[in-house]
């Protein structure tokens, strides 16, 4: 079967549905009417959709439902645009997006890879792209047919989005590395929370809160991390800092906090006590009340 290039005007309204209810196959078709959009035609008529027309499509309908802009003004906007991924950026469309998730049912099965297209509105090929880098699996049949796990679809649908920015799944391989450390050292610790005592339903349960603790923790440092090395490297962070006026203001500091320390512990130490008397001093002291 020849892999898909484009999709379908169904596919294109499965795919975006999730963000956008009442999308239609009827809208679509009328702002292709209006100009907004055009897609590929087959020599018998058929609509299709590449990726561009998809992405072209996300951004008209994010600015109609949040910045209300009529079509007319979208279509300016789309026409001096010297870049669709930075327009969808500058918009907010890539950050506010919702990912979709996947009914249970739907995680629990294998699909054939004929099915992807529809039920997640990406091609084949980008579906053979993630299993070549070993992101997710493709699993044969005992007569050869194409399955996916559904449990893949999020990294499918992550990926895709990912994509959208201009990150391929080659890029993705240092992940897949990362993924394959860090399950180790996961495994250790939550193998010492199974009881053998559990319910398969307790188990699994007690295994979800602390994987989801562990990966929280796991993936501030990590997040943390990239995000300082990112931001140096592009000198985001702070500008370059006044290292003498630093140590300068660290000194001040310091030297104030001895001071203090100083003060405070004159303040604790005791009155001195007074001399003690002799004769004559007793007697200097009788002489001068007399006079």
């Amino acid at each position: 079967m020849a892999e898909r290039s484009y999709l379908s005007i169904g596919q294109v309204v499965n795919y975006l549905r999730g963000a956008y209810p009442d999308l239609s196959n009827s809208k679509i078709r009328f702002l292709e009417d209006e100009g907004l959009i055009t897609p590929h035609r087959t020599p018998k008529g058929y609509r299709q959709y590449s990726k561009e027309d998809v992405d072209r499509l996300e951004v008209i309908l994010h600015l109609q439902k949040t910045r209300y802009m009529p079509l007319n003004v979208i279509k300016q906007k789309l026409d001096s645009a010297t870049d669709l991924s930075t327009l969808a950026y500058e918009v907010g469309l890539l950050s506010d997006l919702p990912m979709k998730s996947e009914p249970r049912e739907t995680q629990q099965k294998l699909h054939p890879i004929e099915d992807i297209p529809d039920l997640l509105g990406v091609e084949i090929s980008f579906i053979r792209a993630l299993a070549d880098n070993d992101l997710i699996r493709i699993i044969r049949s005992p007569q050869n047919r194409e399955l996916v796990d559904g449990r893949d679809f999020k990294i499918i649908r992550l990926c895709a989005e990912l994509n959208r920015f201009h990150i391929e799944p080659r890029n993705l391989r240092q992940y897949v590395a990362s993924a394959n450390r860090e399950s180790s050292m996961f495994e250790q610790v939550l193998i010492s929370m199974i009881s053998s005592d559990d319910s398969d339903d307790e188990r699994n349960k007690k295994l979800e809160r602390a994987f989801n603790k562990l990966h929280d923790l796991t993936d501030g440092v990590h997040t943390a991390l990239l995000k300082n090395r990112v931001f140096e490297s592009l000198n985001a962070v702070v500008e370059d800092a006044d290292l003498d006026s630093i140590d300068d203001q660290i000194s001040r500091a310091e030297a104030a906090k001895q001071s203090s320390a100083s003060t405070a512990a004159d303040a604790q130490k005791p009155a001195p006590l007074p001399k003690p008397q002799t004769a004559r001093t007793r007697t200097a002291q009788r002489k001068n009340t007399s006079k």
